[in-house]
């Protein structure tokens, strides 16, 4: 028989380790309510701003519109400041930065790390801008109107590049920028297209990099979209490659949520975009395969993109998916806004505008 000692101290050591047990249980716990307290703040504040238009019923309401100047007021209600309409383009994309920004700033330490890399974005679309504009010899002047700072984009660094007095020298300002590896592809290529698939794939390698930031509660829902994003982003890239009759292997990326590696190595073997679209076959990509026009495949893709964010946001709605729900949609929602102003402007049908917006039904 065990002495009374041992029997003792084996009762001791089981309580000790259902104690640990229940404590570990419970810290667990406690980690997730900390982590869902801590998005609770943020996450009121993004369904509350949401992203207004690129939703049908608020889009054909500014279409019905008589003026520009009744749909500024009108986008001003949802922070769209529009002071000089001689730039209202650049207006309204600043605005819709600013509103991001106030919203990262307010995230979580990893999730707000994470969205200030998502933030390359802007500063990508404005080093595309400039690049395109010199390159078609566009004034100074004109680009000046047409440009703004970004988070990583300086204005030291981007009136170097309207400075330059080549395409050549403004791709050479970028070495201290995130985008410094775009002056080897342009000495390679002299390809403007190529530059600016270059200027793509660095945004997504620096959001994959980013996921290393996520902590476990919150990386789920970003790995998810951001699997998907890489899917459209490949698409493109390959859709792209093909008009402009270039080999685009080297800027396609691995991770993508339902093209692997083996099948995206099929899709860049593809003769044509036909045949590419064509091997979409048994992925959530098919409906592609009835699109002809560059322009229709992409903004399909966008149109996706948005509702799987609107999807992942609303499932992940206690953790890191309304954050990244807001991050698509807020772009979207004043690409929508500019297309909207830019019809308006040149008298295009509302029909035809209708057709150009993401989020609503064509």
């Amino acid at each position: 028989m065990l002495e009374a000692s041992t029997i003792i101290l084996m009762a001791l050591s089981a309580a000790f380790i259902g104690i640990l047990i229940a404590v570990v249980v419970f810290m667990g716990y406690l980690r997730k309510i900390l982590s869902i307290a801590s998005f609770m703040g943020p996450n009121a504040t993004i369904f509350a701003i949401g992203a207004k238009y690129t939703e049908k019923k608020n889009i054909e309401h500014l279409l019905e519109m008589t003026s520009v100047n009744e749909v500024i007021g009108e986008i001003k209600k949802e922070g769209y400041e529009v002071k000089k309409l001689e730039k209202w383009d650049v207006e309204i994309e600043k605005s819709m930065v600013k509103m991001i920004n106030d919203v990262i700033s307010m995230l979580p330490e990893g999730v707000r790390q994470f969205s200030e890399v998502y933030m390359l974005k802007f500063d990508a679309n404005i080093v595309k801008r400039i690049l395109r504009a010199k390159y078609a010899k566009v004034p100074k002047s004109k680009i000046y109107e047409a440009v703004y700072t970004g988070r990583y984009i300086t204005e030291l660094i981007m009136n170097q590049m309207m400075e330059a007095t080549s395409v050549e020298d403004a791709i050479a300002t970028l070495d201290a920028t995130p985008f410094k590896d775009v002056i080897d592809v342009w000495n390679k290529t002299g390809s403007i297209q190529s530059v600016d698939l270059a200027i793509d794939r660095i945004v997504m390698e620096k959001l994959v990099d980013a996921k290393s930031m996520l902590d476990e509660d919150s990386r789920e829902a970003i790995e998810k979209i951001l699997a998907i994003m890489i899917d459209v982003y490949n698409i493109k890239t390959l859709v792209r490659g093909g008009v402009i009759g270039r080999d685009v292997g080297e800027c396609l990326l691995d991770g993508g949520y339902e093209i692997d590696s083996w099948k995206l190595k099929n899709l860049s073997e593809a003769r044509s975009v036909e045949e590419m679209l064509s091997g979409l076959e048994g992925t959530s990509y098919s409906f592609l395969r009835d699109l002809k026009e560059t322009f229709e495949i992409e903004l399909a893709l966008d149109k996706f993109l948005l509702d799987k964010a609107n999807e992942i946001g609303m499932v992940y709605s206690v953790s890191s998916g309304p954050a990244m729900m807001f991050l698509i949609a807020k772009e979207y929602e004043a690409r929508n806004l500019k297309a909207i102003m830019k019809g308006f402007f040149e008298g295009v049908s509302k029909e035809r505008i209708s057709k150009l917006l993401v989020g609503v039904a064509s």
